[in-house]
């Protein structure tokens, strides 16, 4: 069960008692059958097992219905992919597919796995997809097949034109560096996105859409992973520690970090936020797990044959996203920065 209930006071007399105790024997079935349904939504997860037709691991997607019960299953798509994505009906699922060396977006729709669709116009090496809230736009890592690995910057794809286009210029000198994990504001203007630093360390980042600013949200740790909370005021992200990693959430505006709990080195691999952002849904090996924010209780919801990697939560836009309080005005030369 997701949810505790605790038995209000009671102080009226026997016969008033037991009759009100009558009442709230009557309503308590319902009571909770409404609470456990409260907790809504799909899950989307990469699973990586072994393919019988393949003859070797593979990664493959999955599904799980969220009903408010314990009885939840892992459905199969049967269809290889990463980086699983929610559109904003959740009648399509966006992932990455990588073939014969290259990677390209494709989406299908969950309910006919059978027929996916090709998104992007070129092929190439693809990461971190994440969609749009808005469902216009898809944003992504990597570089085309044209391109070197010195050209590894943030794409944002227009969905119905088809046109990709480049939002970063990360200079590279003369050291290797990698994106780890993007997230689009519930408002589809900014991308939460970490890029790794010299010094082996990694650093979360807004990036503006429209202007292209850039603001610096981390630095001096290493921090991956980053979702945006569906209410727009908080970032949920991983902070690498030498013994284990911590889940911790910022404050947008005040950059304030709030640390959740700790995790093995085996957990994370991404986490996404429940709609109404009173959850988070995190993986460890085969398993994936809940955590309240109202009783900071975590516990197993499903369990699968293989290791989970990105967990997606379908999101249903009913919570309005909160506005930037002031536009950016900085650039990838320049940052704007605050106090940690």
């Amino acid at each position: 069960m997701f949810y505790k209930y605790s038995r209000p006071p009671f102080f009226a007399s026997k016969t008033v008692g037991f009759a009100l105790l009558g009442v709230l024997f009557l309503t308590f079935i319902p009571f909770v059958s409404l609470g456990e349904a409260a907790l809504t939504g799909n899950l989307a997860y990469a699973v990586n097992g072994f393919d019988e037709n393949l003859g070797r691991f593979d990664w493959n997607l999955y599904t799980t219905a969220i009903k408010g019960t314990k009885d939840l299953r892992a459905i199969p798509l049967n269809v290889k992919g990463m980086y699983p994505s929610w559109g904003p009906n959740g009648d399509l699922l966006y992932f990455i597919q990588r073939d014969a060396g290259h990677s390209n977006v494709y989406s299908v729709n969950p309910e006919n796995p059978k027929n996916k669709k090709l998104i992007t116009s070129s092929a190439g090496t693809y990461r971190f997809l994440s969609v749009s809230p808005n469902g216009k736009k898809l944003a992504f890592n990597g570089w085309t097949i044209d391109q070197l690995p010195q050209d590894n910057q943030i794409w944002v794809l227009d969905i119905d034109s088809g046109e990709m286009e480049v939002m970063t210029a990360v200079p590279h000198q003369g050291w290797p560096y990698s994106f780890w994990g993007m997230s689009w504001s519930p408002n589809s203007k900014r991308i939460a996105f970490s890029l790794s630093r010299p010094g082996w360390l990694e650093h979360l980042y807004l990036l503006d859409v429209e202007t292209k600013e850039i603001e610096l949200l981390t630095e001096l740790h290493k921090d991956f992973y980053p979702v945006w909370a569906p209410d727009g005021q908080r970032i949920l992200f991983l902070r690498w520690n030498r013994e284990f990693d911590t889940f911790c959430t910022i404050d947008v505006e005040t950059k304030t970090i709030e640390t959740l709990f700790d995790v093995d080195k085996a957990t994370g691999y991404w986490a996404d936020w429940s709609p109404e952002g009173d959850f988070i849904a995190y993986s460890r090996w085969g398993s994936i797990y809940l955590y309240d924010f109202a009783t900071s209780e975590t516990e197993v919801i499903v369990d699968v044959d293989g290791s989970v990697f990105v967990v997606a939560w379908l999101r249903d836009g009913s919570i309005l996203p909160v506005e930037p309080q002031e536009k950016l005005v900085t650039t990838w030369g320049d940052l704007k920065r605050g106090n940690y």
